[in-house]
């Protein structure tokens, strides 16, 4: 059933389908139903339970996208916004992040506004909680696109989140509300979700401050999710070495914790004879873990991966209610069709695959070890154990769990971040220990003492814990660290996924077909694919051209690292990003105009003055110009690429016809436009002009605005009549708007779950 689901949903997302979910609905019924009355045909009973409920997920999936009604940004604009804090986090620089529910724009009124905003602020003020009123200047823009084609798109999850924006401040909020209708009176569900947030902003903050330094930030981020304060310099140590899993609360964390509070309630129990002898501890103990664990969902953030681990561990503690087995592929069954009912959009994330893999590998791989070894045990007579022994099957449990999970979730790094910590059972084989007997039982004792103030000491104690954590992963980063493998296919991603679900939930013989499938799905995943020779972000200033030797060069001096190391991962994986200075182009510049030729020949201009549109095309075979003007083409046949085209097609890579030597050019976001691409469809850009009394102050703003930009605000420009004029290539530019490049990166985003390697 969750193979299913998961590929129903695989197919809406994946290949674009986009059945009515009533039909969806209605087919799986009647199969369900068929398939219920010939349990005598097993085969064609499971081939109709198959199809039935994969049209069940479609279904979900339908309706999930359905009933999302995010708006996302149209483009950029400063805008005075007035909302209420959803949440607030404080990044390792001490500036803070607000996650605002947008109640009112002013100057300009947007037309599309976004119901939710994230806000990054840097200058000083009053911090702002949770229920409270931001009133501010902003400078918003929408989620980027792809930083190449076939990459991932940052627009989806925030749209399945529902935020709508990214931006930034522009001064401190000043709290003026203005002519913004009052705040609605919050439900019985909103005052809850505010609740929780002031207590995990609460306990965030008071363990940052108490621990200190990256060890703080990481400690916060392992037992409230928020991970904003962690330095980048430790978040990559933990990356490389395979510890990026840590930082996602999921599996293990929620197994210590709850493990350690079942342990913990019931040894407490036992000290009294009285209740010992005459209640079920274990029971009592099961169900005062279940509150933990339900706790800890709840301040963590409740990502995909704390979910499954939940709702597993719950089906686990109520299983040992009713005196049934715990642990087994069904309790994994069962979180993912719960997980995917919820979100089914959540199958195309890492998160998800990563985590599900890393679980079934651990669960069908223990399963088949453990009838390995009842075997073994009915041949020979068990031997004894010792201190020695104990410890020595602790640590090959430790190093059994890194393969299996590392194995099973290594296919997923490689495609969706290009690379594998192939020593990374080293550094989990160091630290394992540390987090299950020091610094997740610290954790939660620090936390149940919080409320009385008696938390510092063990708090300061699991500091040193997380310290040690990140020395070690410091040392094996410098000695050992990971790999780049470069751009991946989704059939080699797809028969390796096959391989690892027949690894762990076949039990007979059959589980060796798992052996050709990884064989078939590691040759054929490499992506052997001619490489691009051109790069051009969606922002139309970051380019870079790929030489035959596999060397990126760029355009810009100092480019853009969110978009550059992207392009370093995909297509120079033996260059570890970020290692030395970038190569240069050997681009001819001057006074904003560039010409450059790819390793195929392609001549290539580049100008950010729309006056030089015609120049561009007369001498490029891909004439860019960073500016939003309505040109869509050049009389000489040269490829015109502006803002305004990017805005459509995402980042964009261009190669070289073999026959006709004429530019082939690949886009990042096809059309027609799926949901949480729609907005680069919408029209733009929103303006505003500052309201005039004389008639002739009006005409010298008008006069003014032909020669310049105003800086703070995103306004539609009349073009000077210099630029309709003066080349022979140039199609006529008639009264152009210009709208700001779309960003770079967000400076407010980080990959989240993406960027990390759940267990």
């Amino acid at each position: 059933m969750p193979i299913a689901l998961i590929g129903g949903a695989g197919m809406v997302h994946g290949l674009g389908w986009r059945p009515p979910p009533l039909l969806c609905f209605s087919t799986s019924a009647v199969l369900l139903l068929i398939a219920w009355h010939i349990a005598s045909r097993p085969l064609r009973r499971g081939v109709l339970l198959v199809v039935g409920v994969a049209m069940a997920g479609a279904g979900l999936s339908v309706a999930d996208i359905s009933r999302t009604a995010t708006t996302v940004f149209s483009g950029e604009a400063t805008v005075r916004i007035v909302g209420t804090v959803v949440a607030r986090e404080r990044d390792d620089r001490g500036r803070y992040r607000y996650m605002i529910d947008v109640r009112a724009t002013d100057r300009p009124v947007l037309s599309r506004p976004p119901e939710r905003v994230r806000i990054l602020v840097g200058s000083r003020h009053r911090p702002i909680a949770p229920g409270e009123t931001y009133a501010g200047l902003v400078r918003l823009r929408p989620p980027s696109g792809p930083a190449y084609p076939g990459s991932h798109d940052f627009a989806f999850q925030p749209f399945f989140d529902g935020l709508g924006a990214y931006g930034f401040s522009l001064g401190a909020p000043d709290g003026v509300v203005g002519a913004a209708p009052p705040e609605p009176e919050p439900g019985v569900i909103e005052r809850v979700r505010t609740q929780l947030a002031l207590v995990r902003l609460a306990m965030t903050e008071r363990i940052q401050d108490t621990i200190g330094g990256p060890a703080g930030a990481i400690a916060a981020a392992l037992i409230t999710g928020e991970r904003a304060a962690i330095p980048e310099d430790a978040e990559e140590w933990l990356r490389s070495t395979g510890l990026a899993h840590v930082l996602s609360i999921s599996g293990l964390h929620m197994a210590i914790v709850a493990g350690f509070a079942l342990v913990l309630v019931r040894s407490l129990l036992a000290l009294f004879p009285s209740i010992a002898l005459r209640l079920p501890t274990r029971k009592i103990a099961a169900v005062a873990a279940l509150a933990v664990a339900t706790f800890y969902l709840g301040i963590s953030g409740a990502n995909v991966a704390t979910q499954r681990a939940y709702v597993m561990l719950a089906v686990m503690l109520v299983a040992v209610l009713f005196d049934r087995p715990a642990l087994t592929l069904r309790n994994l069954s069962i979180a993912a069709i719960v997980v995917v009912a919820l979100s089914p959009h959540s199958v195309m994330t890492a998160s998800f695959q990563m985590s599900f893999a890393a679980t079934a590998a651990l669960v069908g791989g223990y399963a088949a070890l453990s009838a390995w070894q009842r075997q073994r045990a009915s041949a020979a007579a068990a031997p004894g154990r010792g201190i020695g022994r104990t410890v020595l099957i602790a640590l090959a449990a430790i190093l059994a769990t890194s393969l299996f999970a590392g194995t099973a979730t290594a296919p997923y790094s490689a495609y969706h971040f290009h690379r594998m910590a192939l020593f990374g059972f080293v550094a989990n084989l160091l630290t394992m220990p540390l987090f299950s007997f020091w610094i997740m039982p610290l954790a939660l004792i620090g936390t149940l003492l919080m409320p009385f103030g008696l938390d510092a000491w063990f708090l300061q104690l699991m500091g040193a814990g997380v310290a040690l954590v990140l020395e070690i992963a410091h040392w094996v980063h410098d000695r050992l660290p990971d790999s780049g493998v470069g751009l991946m296919t989704e059939t080699g991603l797809l028969l390796l996924t096959l391989a690892i679900l027949a690894g762990s939930f076949l039990a007979s013989g059959l589980r060796w077909l798992a052996l050709p499938l990884a064989a078939l799905g590691l040759a054929l995943f490499p992506d052997r694919s001619p490489r691009p020779e051109l790069l051009i972000f969606e922002d139309g200033k970051e380019i870079a051209t790929l030489a035959e030797a596999g060397d990126l060069a760029f355009l810009a001096p100092k480019p853009n690292d969110f978009v550059a190391e992207q392009w370093e991962r995909a297509f120079t994986p033996d260059r570890p990003p970020g290692s030395g200075d970038r190569a240069s182009l050997p681009a001819d510049c001057a006074d904003g105009f560039c010409r450059f030729v790819t390793r195929g020949g392609l001549k290539v201009a580049w100008t950010d003055d729309y006056e030089k549109t015609g120049q561009a095309c007369d001498e490029a075979d891909v004439a860019i110009v960073a500016r939003a003007i309505r040109l869509t083409g050049c009389r000489s046949g040269a490829v015109l690429v502006t803002l305004r085209t990017l805005r459509r097609t995402g980042s964009l890579a261009v190669a070289t016809d073999p026959e006709t030597g004429r530019p082939v050019v690949a886009r990042a976001i096809p059309e027609p436009f799926v949901e949480w691409n729609r907005h680069r469809g919408a029209p733009w850009p929103e303006f505003w002009r500052k309201p005039a009394t004389d008639a002739a102050v009006t005409a010298a703003s008008a006069e003014e605005s032909t020669t310049q930009v105003p800086s703070g605000a995103a306004m539609a420009m009349p073009v000077p009549a210099a630029a309709t004029t003066g080349t022979a290539s140039a199609t006529a530019i008639t009264t152009p708007r210009l709208e700001p490049a779309i960003p770079a990166s967000d400076p407010t985003a980080d990959l989240g779950d993406a960027a990390s390697v759940p267990n």
